[in-house]
């Protein structure tokens, strides 16, 4: 859609769901369904135009209505107004245009979901043809994700439908092709899940059939694989087709072709045939130092030792190059793990190291596992690492650990994989590993490190006779990290000579040693620390004290947060310049000075000395109020872009209009609800750390902020579990309120523990009250409603949801009211109302649908199955149950697909549909099994249980519900009394 007059503003449109626009991420009102749909065909037509009267034929059919051609030019008239506000009267429009006779709308490139979603398919299609099945993978990952739901929902008319049908099939085929790529990956244990469903939501269709037979062949249950063939031939009327009897009989026979494929050569596809091509293996190292060289005996040693271990640990002080070294030695072994190279960085010397359950989330996600599927547990999150590790050859490097139970869950522990750990601790002591100690440099290794980060004044130096270069490398006692900042300056103006440098450094390091001997002078270096760090602090203070004005506070303040290595439009919030492009200017500055290093590409960070050098400047040169404020602009930069990405996300929140913060920035731009995904998960430990910072520190200003950073995150990552570590902040924060009187940023608090219990949601309804908040009652009041219907108090809880579902909809929260509605109809039926039951969970469901969220449709879809089941209307409950599993992209959301298939399996129960219940618990149970979910387990186990009975199979039944009762008991559940009942009827009190 190409246009050379391009509107003023960025408008996007989506089809791939409910059809909706915004313009710079504000949704726009597109009136009724006919006026939705008659954009929609415009928009499809990729800006060709189409004639009033095929625009009639399209949108009506056979049967327009009296005076179409009116109507249709009202339609035009008002959606004109909408995408374009600021038109002049009778301005020639640029965006919804005249053409002849007819209409065509004209938008840039990108600005069409459905479009971008084509385009990611023939990209895909080339990215198999040439073997690249990780460049597929990923393509067709990021088209399945611009899905929100059925394309063009709640449209009608002959276009509509077979636009609907088009890209329906499209949709459809891309799953098959993403889960044919993820086999081809080796990813065959962790689809067996999603194919699953796959197969089951298009039972006529062989190919998701073929993938999940060879996914679970290829993860050892030839049985199951097996299973699925002959369900299929009950299926189909005419039986499984040539390929799948094939696969059938290539499975019977063992055939080693259909193994998982190694990283190079051919990938078999699900009907056997092989591809050319080999999946790229991960490589998450950070880029090796510039002019990395020497350590080959160091480099042999340590390869030596992997070959002889699976743990090898390089041990020594601050500023000797471990971290250089285990990235060249990663590397230089690579062809040894041919299926890759992981990294995590530890922050073992930081206040706060990285805990190791961020550390495996940070793994996890690196292997393929989605923040929606990430364990809630370090265990969990522990076991599902190793388990994604089994079939494949890692090394996982572990940098800066911080002691033995900090790295301990971190190392792969299973065969053809291993560790390559870094530290200071000396007392580091793993089982079985090899210890290598790094120290500093031999003299002809520092010099010819110096050579290469100094370029040719270097060179000349050592060329000449090397007395000057001699002097600088003694200066810094051969250790690379004070040779690399040293080098630094002499490519960086002002442009000093070997010999200047070589005196200045010695001049330093000789006022350093003589006072940190004297102890208790004010020079920056504490008591307990070691000659390298003297010799690291000299050349830190000669390479500051050479910088500009500009670019000396840039390296102070950006030493201030605890966040890891920041981006350039975090650096830009704390330097407080106006764009990007200035702190880009200004942070290059600092790498090419040797003080700052791209740890990542766009990513910025230090040596945990020369951050702890820049903070002891900073206290010097910066008064207090400064670094408060640039700690300030970073919580607000991080407050502006959540609010950004939850808008993406959710259009209709509440939240961003009830801020207590007035926000200062616009924050980072996100341009579309993936952006704003991706953003969420990248930011989240930096987003967390900021928030502790301040806190911790008290930063004048900064509690409300924090408060709203928190409620936004809160919601931006519900229901992953990524959500429980806010735990410790959300305390921190409310303590912090009660500190100061702040009774509406501790009732906004109250409501944010993972799990608030009935008394503190009160608590934060009364304190809301009393302070007038507008956002609380709503907010606190439904999910209090929610939490009392669980317990199984839904007259307490209907009144609660009713005033919320209410409320949300005087704040336009569509699609909080229709949640809020759905729960309210689960409440009317535990009360003996079916009819107000079921009439408010199908307008909760018809709400749902109008606001065009797919996340909201599942949830309302959910709860309205549940009343549906309760009333006794089992076809209708299972309906809106298998509905609900396929308005989000499967593996969306694991932990909701695994409810959903808890209830459907009660559905199957009430339907006496046993095998079918069964089958619906082990899927659910299966989906379960990763997030960690126990009361999605007990609800599970209980419906298998319950099948179990009635298939005749007590002692399978008896164990499913022994376990049931515990979990739903354990849990508090309402269910738990039910199952123990069961129990005692069936089975007698023992």
């Amino acid at each position: 859609m190409n246009n050379q007059d391009e509107p003023p503003h960025h408008l996007r449109f989506h089809v791939l769901g409910p059809v909706r626009a915004d313009r710079d991420g504000q949704p726009l009102p597109l009136g009724s369904p006919q006026e939705r749909a008659a954009l929609a065909i415009l928009l499809l037509r990729d800006g060709r135009s189409l004639t009033a009267s095929e625009l009639v034929d399209a949108l009506w059919g056979a049967d327009p209505p009296h005076r179409a051609m009116d109507t249709l030019r009202a339609y035009v008239t008002r959606l004109r107004a909408v995408l374009e506000p600021g038109r002049p009267f009778r301005g020639r429009a640029k965006v919804l245009v005249s053409t002849g006779g007819g209409y065509a709308v004209r938008v840039p490139p990108g600005s069409l979901d459905a479009t971008v979603f084509e385009e990611h398919l023939a990209a895909a299609a080339d990215a198999r043809a040439s073997g690249d099945a990780a460049g597929a993978y990923a393509r067709l990952t990021t088209a399945l994700a611009l899905w929100e739901g059925t394309a063009l929902a709640g449209l009608t008319g002959p276009y509509a439908e077979r636009e609907r049908e088009r890209l329906t099939e499209l949709r459809a085929t891309a799953r098959e092709d993403h889960y044919d790529c993820a086999l081809a990956l080796g990813r065959h244990a962790e689809s067996v899940a999603g194919l699953r469903a796959l197969a089951a939501e298009q039972p006529l269709r062989e190919k998701p059939r073929a993938l999940l037979m060879l996914a679970l062949h290829r993860a050892g249950r030839q049985a199951e694989a097996l299973a699925v063939f002959s369900e299929t031939g009950r299926l189909l009327p005419d039986g499984p087709g040539p390929g799948l009897v094939r696969l059938r009989e290539r499975i019977l026979a063992g055939d080693p072709a259909l193994a998982a494929p190694a990283v190079s050569g051919a990938a078999v596809t699900a009907d056997g045939c092989g591809s050319p091509g080999a999946s790229p293996a991960l490589d998450l190292l950070p880029p090796e130092p510039v002019g990395f060289t020497g350590r080959e005996t160091l480099t042999g040693e340590v390869r030596a030792a992997l070959a002889e271990g699976d743990v090898v640990v390089l041990a020594g002080p601050a500023g000797t190059g471990k971290t250089a070294l285990a990235t060249h030695t990663a590397r230089a072994a690579r062809t040894a793990y041919p299926d890759g190279l992981l990294h995590v960085d530890l922050r073992g010397t930081d206040p706060e190291p990285v805990g190791a359950g961020a550390a495996l989330a940070e793994l996890l996600h690196a292997l393929g596992v989605t923040d929606a599927a990430l364990p809630d547990d370090v265990e969990r999150r522990a076991a599902l690492y190793r388990s994604l590790l089994a079939d494949r050859r890692v090394l996982v490097v572990l940098d800066d650990a911080h002691d033995t139970a900090h790295v301990r869950p971190l190392l792969p522990g299973v065969p053809g994989c291993a560790a390559l750990v870094t530290t200071r601790s000396p007392d580091l002591a793993l089982p079985g590993a090899r210890t290598v100690g790094v120290d500093a440099m031999e003299e002809k290794e520092a010099l010819a490190l110096l050579t290469a980060v100094g370029g040719g004044r270097a060179a000349d130096s050592a060329v000449a006779g090397g007395d000057a270069a001699r002097s600088v490398v003694a200066a810094c006692e051969r250790l690379p990290l004070a040779l690399r900042i040293a080098g630094a300056r002499l490519t960086t103006p002002p442009a000093w000579t070997p010999g200047d440098l070589a005196a200045r450094l010695t001049e330093e390091r000789q006022r350093l040693d003589t006072l940190h001997a004297g102890v208790g002078v004010d020079v920056g270096v504490d008591a307990d620390v070691d000659t390298g760090d003297v010799v690291l602090e000299a050349a830190c203070r000669v390479a500051h004290d050479a910088l500009e004005p500009e670019t000396a506070r840039a390296f102070r303040l950006l030493a201030l947060p605890d966040a890891g290595p920041l981006d350039a439009a975090s650096a830009a919030a704390v330097l407080d310049l106006p764009d990007v492009t200035r702190a880009e200017a200004v942070v290059g500055g600092l790498v090419r000075a040797g003080l700052l290093e791209s740890a990542s590409p766009g990513r910025y960070g230090r040596h945990a000395l020369v951050r702890l050098f820049a903070r002891r400047q900073s206290e010097r040169s910066d008064s207090p109020p400064v670094r408060d404020a640039a700690l300030l602009r970073l919580l607000d930069h991080h407050l502006a872009t959540a609010v950004t990405a939850l808008l993406r996300l959710i259009p209709d929140s509440p939240l961003p209009r009830h801020l207590l913060h007035h926000l200062a920035t616009a924050g980072r731009p996100l341009a579309d609800a993936g952006a704003a995904r991706a953003w969420t998960h990248d930011a989240h430990p930096d987003v967390l750390a900021t928030v502790r910072q301040v806190l911790a520190q008290d930063v004048p200003d900064a509690l409300r902020p924090a408060v709203d950073l928190l409620t936004v995150w809160a919601t931006l990552t519900a229901g992953t579990a990524r959500r429980h570590d806010l735990e410790s902040s959300v305390r921190q924060a409310l303590d912090r309120a009660r500190e100061r009187g702040d009774d509406i940023a501790a009732a906004r608090t109250l409501r944010l523990p993972v799990a608030p219990s009935p008394e503190e949601l009160r608590s934060a309804l009364r304190l809301a009250e009393e302070v007038h908040d507008p956002l609380t009652p709503l907010l606190a009041g439904f999910e209090l409603g929610v939490v009392l219907l669980e317990l199984d108090r839904a007259d307490e809880a209907l009144s609660l949801l009713v005033r919320a579902e209410e409320g949300l909809v005087r704040e336009g929260a569509a699609g909080g009211a229709a949640e809020a509605l759905a729960h309210a109809a689960r409440a009317y039926i535990a009360l003996g109302r079916p009819e107000e039951s079921l009439a408010a969970a199908d307008a909760a469901v018809e709400r749902a649908r109008s606001v065009g969220q797919g996340r909201t449709l599942a949830l309302v879809l959910l709860q309205a199955g549940r009343a549906h089941l309760r009333a006794d209307r089992t076809s209708a409950a299972a309906d809106r149950l298998r509905e609900a599993l396929t308005v989000e992209p499967e593996g969306t959301d694991p932990r909701r697909e695994a409810l959903v298939w808890a209830w459907l399996a009660r559905c199957r129960l009430a339907q006496l549909r046993h095998r079918e219940a069964v089958a619906a618990a082990d899927r659910a149970l299966a989906l379960e099994a990763g997030p960690g979910d126990d009361h999605v387990r007990g609800l599970a186990l209980a419906a298998r249980g319950r099948a179990q009975l009635a298939l005749g199979e007590p002692r399978l039944a008896l164990g499913a519900l022994r376990e049931a009762h515990e979990v739903l008991t354990r849990r508090g559940a309402a269910e738990a009394a039910e199952v123990g009942a069961l129990l005692n009827e069936e089975f007698g009190a023992g």
